[in-house]
């Protein structure tokens, strides 16, 4: 949010942060903390070991922690560009699903019905989610959020975010063989994250991108 607040002020022109959470858990729009029972399904999760976080951005739950590589961009819809839902996650989706092709990995972008927090802008392979996406707009700038498996172990991480909608009564069903790890998808040894993280950096700068400082 730091990282939209600068470049929705004009203090900044576009910046990218990769980050992976140390710990596990489990994170979800605001909206949902509003949820009659959230506190003991919240509770639930964190003495399960998957203490329950709130975000800005939109979707539904998902895991954190080792394991789950994210990105976060942050861009102004610029002077005579069309803000459209379309064009600010082709933003995101592009530079990622071109960076994974220069690892020998074909990704599209679609839903992927049974996998957690779905959306039309998951980045899939062979009909299983790796990415997913999520954005939130201040004015005319975006934040726009990727979350991609890298090394997690699925199933105790599906089971958590099952575990949570169960206890805010959600009736959706998640499958941990709908999701797949960017480990299990490369040729090869090496950090899936950090193989990644050297395909993406340079397409990134090509469109403009800075690497966010941080806080400082």
């Amino acid at each position: 949010m730091a990282m939209l607040a600068q470049v929705a002020a004009g203090h900044s022109g576009p910046v990218a942060f990769l980050w992976q959470a140390a710990e596990p858990g489990l994170v979800l729009p605001e909206r949902f903390a509003r949820t009659p029972g959230f506190d003991t399904a919240a509770a639930a999760c964190a003495a399960a070991g998957w203490p329950v976080a709130t975000r800005k951005t939109g979707g539904g739950i998902t895991p954190q922690g080792p394991g789950v590589l994210n990105l976060a961009l942050a861009f102004r819809a610029g002077t005579g560009r069309a803000r459209t839902i379309r064009a600010s996650y082709a933003d995101i989706c592009d530079p990622l699903a071109e960076a994974l092709t220069g690892l020998g990995i074909k990704a599209t972008t679609a839903p992927v019905k049974g996998s957690f927090c779905d959306g039309d802008y998951n980045l899939a392979v062979g009909g299983r989610k790796l990415i997913g996406t999520a954005q939130r707009w201040r004015g005319e700038a975006c934040l726009a959020h990727a979350l991609i498996l890298t090394d997690i172990a699925l199933a105790p991480a599906v089971a958590a975010v099952q575990l949570l909608s169960d206890g805010l009564g959600h009736d959706t069903r998640f499958d941990p063989a709908l999701h797949c790890r960017l480990a299990d998808l490369l040729d090869g040894a090496g950090d899936p994250a950090a193989r990644l993280s050297a395909s993406l950096w340079p397409l990134l700068a090509r469109r403009g991108y800075d690497e966010w400082p941080g806080m400082g």
